[in-house]
């Protein structure tokens, strides 16, 4: 992956905070769009080597199946969603943040006690938001998912975190 300027690191958070914030409002068309918006201008600006592309493939299967494991066991139920699978807009989300993992993101990944604070400490944040303004309904205390979300989000960015470390060791 070239360096990218700090211009790019802040569009790219900008981005993925524009496609969340479409993406939380519930409607599958206006995220998906976003997230095309999003696809465009980080293939076009980023150009993404096989190891980047590589994590935005995996890391939203990781999510998705991670989020939709939390639907199935009664943690939220998301509005208009009566299936088995998580709703589109927030599988969108994960193919967005997956887009900042090598960029805005990469910041939390330089150390190994990072990822799991951040996860543990910031990420269930997000989803209150996200379940508030997405109209979708907790079915447990929220100290109680705010404290699961965590836990799961500190596993998951430290596995993140693992592997994006282990690619950049095996470039050396």
């Amino acid at each position: 992956m070239a360096k990218v300027s700090k211009r790019l690191l802040v569009l790219n958070a900008v981005l993925f905070q524009l496609v969340w914030f479409i993406a939380v409002q519930g409607n599958n068309l206006y995220a998906l769009l976003a997230l095309l918006f999003l696809l465009v201008v980080h293939f076009t600006l980023m150009k993404p080597d096989a190891q980047e592309l590589r994590l935005i493939l995996a890391v939203p299967v990781v999510g998705i199946v991670a989020d939709t494991l939390i639907m199935n066991a009664g943690w939220i139920e998301y509005q208009s969603t009566d299936h088995f699978l998580i709703p589109i807009w927030l599988c969108v989300l994960w193919v967005a943040f997956a887009t900042t993992l090598k960029h805005s993101m990469s910041w939390v990944f330089k150390t190994f006690w990072l990822p799991p604070l951040v996860g543990l400490l910031v990420v269930p944040f997000s989803y209150w938001a996200g379940i508030k303004l997405s109209g979708s309904q907790l079915l447990i205390p929220m100290e109680r998912l705010l404290l699961l979300e965590g836990l799961v989000w500190a596993v998951l960015l430290t596995l993140i975190g693992h592997t994006t470390r282990k690619q950049e060791q095996s470039l050396c």
